[in-house]
């Protein structure tokens, strides 16, 4: 395993600007320029250097509900649980409506929580992620910093990203492409997302290249 905990202390750093006024949190989401970036990889060891200096909570939001695998990773089984609907309707939805579904979050140390989808066996039909506003407005009120894994190339997560306070892009040094960053990037902007950096992740010469 590769320590990138240098870097995501630099990162955590340079990301301090995006905090939003009054005290509240925020809510970053990284997302995949394309399919095996290593999104998830980056976005765990982000969550963990942030949380080192937290004092409300980093929450790492897992958007493969499917697998749930930063869940497994990281939290015991036995670890205490927490409702992850912060009493607002929820960025994604289930059918058939009436799906019997949650999404809890994990404690994983004193100050980071990894959530994980949890459904009745073969009671969702189809599942997908929409705008909430007054969940992430609820959200920030209530942790210092939500980090959302959204990997892979597909365009489900763009309207999660649209209301984020950043996005940022990871694409792989090996499979850098400019055109498909830049196409990445403007559907980001024509939601209104802002795309605050690119992770240029298993880099030779530099760990990130600035947007």
């Amino acid at each position: 395993m590769v320590d990138l905990s240098f870097e995501m202390q630099a990162l955590v750093d340079q990301l301090e600007p995006i905090a939003r006024p009054g005290g509240k949190g925020r809510v970053l989401v990284f997302l995949g320029a394309s399919k095996k970036a290593g999104t998830s990889t980056i976005a765990r060891e982000f969550a963990r250097a942030a949380a080192a200096r937290s004092r409300r909570g980093v929450w790492l939001f897992d958007l493969d509900f499917a697998r749930n695998l930063h869940s497994k990773a990281l939290a015991d089984t036995k670890a205490p649980v927490f409702d992850a609907s912060f009493g607002r309707q929820p960025f994604w939805r289930a059918a058939p409506e009436g799906a019997r579904a949650r999404l809890v979050a994990r404690q994983c140390d004193t100050h980071l929580y990894v959530t994980e989808f949890q459904r009745a066996r073969s009671s969702i039909e189809r599942l997908e992620f929409g705008k909430s506003r007054e969940y992430w407005n609820a959200v920030r009120g209530s942790i210092d910093l939500a980090v959302i894994d959204a990997p892979g190339a597909s365009r489900s997560a763009l309207p999660i990203a649209a209301e984020a306070d950043g996005v940022i892009l990871v694409a792989d040094e090996a499979g850098w492409n400019e055109r498909s960053i830049a196409a990445r990037r403007e559907a980001i902007e024509r939601q209104g997302g802002v795309v605050a950096g690119i992770v240029c992740n298993r880099a030779q010469h530099a760990a990130r290249r600035a947007a």
